[in-house]
């Protein structure tokens, strides 16, 4: 049985995924993390020599998660004291991340380039209440949202989410065969990439937006889908 989580990384839902989890007490928790990230998530640490790019988005992210009183990737950690909790095993699902990112940057034109500094300052000055809307626009269209991302920066949308959604889903799918459930935690921009690369597998998707608007200490609103 595999069990997809959908989180956004600045938002403060630690709670409410640990619940989850706890619940369904798989015999591994998969997190869109790699070793590295996880260890600098767990220290607090700077993305010291990490591309430059990486660390652009990393300053961003922080500073986003601040409106919300939150520390970044704090959902991340609670998936893995879950996981420590009830002796789950913890996989780290994600490709490194400082390879993705110069991968990225060499793969980008200059059109996708300026774009995307464009969007980095608009997320360095968004207030809380305009990263809310901007949610509410991507869950509402998620598939024109997604669209249009893959048509104005073709390479940000293949190597930051397509390829990674390839090689988690590979990891998912390794993990349920080696040991029948897994609970994977994953950016809700990953959801419907993944899940549609799990053809033929039950799997129950509980998205970001179920897990914003679920009650505290009422973790049950999830659904189930099945591929046909």
């Amino acid at each position: 049985m595999i069990t997809i989580i959908g989180v956004g990384h600045v938002f403060d839902i630690r709670d409410r995924v640990k619940s989850e989890i706890l619940r369904r007490s798989p015999a591994v928790v998969a997190v869109e993390l790699d070793r590295n990230r996880f260890e600098a998530l767990k220290s607090q640490q700077s993305s010291g020599d990490a591309p430059i790019l990486y660390r652009a988005m990393a300053f961003i992210q922080k500073r986003i998660a601040g409106e919300f009183d939150v520390a970044p990737g704090e959902e991340m950690l609670a998936a893995v004291e879950a996981a420590q909790e009830i002796g789950s095993g913890v996989a780290f699902i994600d490709l490194p991340a400082d390879t993705v990112f110069r991968k990225m940057l060499s793969s980008m034109s200059i059109k996708e380039k300026i774009y995307f500094a464009f969007g980095m300052l608009a997320g360095l000055f968004a207030s809380k209440e305009k990263i809310e809307k901007e949610l509410d626009r991507y869950q509402e269209q998620e598939e024109d949202y997604m669209e249009v991302l893959a048509q104005s920066m073709p390479s940000v949308s293949r190597v930051l989410i397509d390829e990674r959604n390839d090689h988690m889903s590979e990891g998912i799918k390794h993990l349920e065969e080696k040991y029948g459930s897994v609970v994977a935690v994953v950016g809700d921009g990953h959801i419907k990439g993944i899940y549609d690369n799990l053809s033929s597998r039950d799997v129950e998707v509980i998205r970001l937006k179920e897990i914003q608007t679920t009650a505290e200490g009422d973790f049950t609103v999830s659904y189930s889908l099945k591929n046909q």
